[in-house]
């Protein structure tokens, strides 16, 4: 991704990949912030664990809607794996 940003493909990379990783970096970016409101940091790490251990649901959807309601993290939509999962 670093030699080719615009075409990720070239490196092995599919375009949802790259973004995944482009926000990945976006996200350790903000939580490095001492100004970041305690509801965004929630939303962060809620998506940070979404990512890291897999859970059910669309990680960044999630995300986004965390942001659009400050703080409430959709867990009937993003939420670990159970046994029965």
């Amino acid at each position: 991704m670093k030699t080719h940003p615009l075409a990720p493909e070239r490196c092995g990379a599919t375009k949802l990949e790259a973004e995944e990783i482009l926000f990945a970096a976006k996200v350790a970016m903000a939580l490095a912030r001492p100004d970041l409101p305690e509801w965004k940091r929630a939303c962060i790490e809620n998506y940070v664990k979404c990512q890291d251990e897999h859970w059910i649901g669309s990680c960044y959807a999630c995300f986004r809607y965390c942001e659009g309601q400050q703080g409430e993290w959709p867990r009937d939509k993003c939420h670990r794996r159970t046994g029965d999962d």
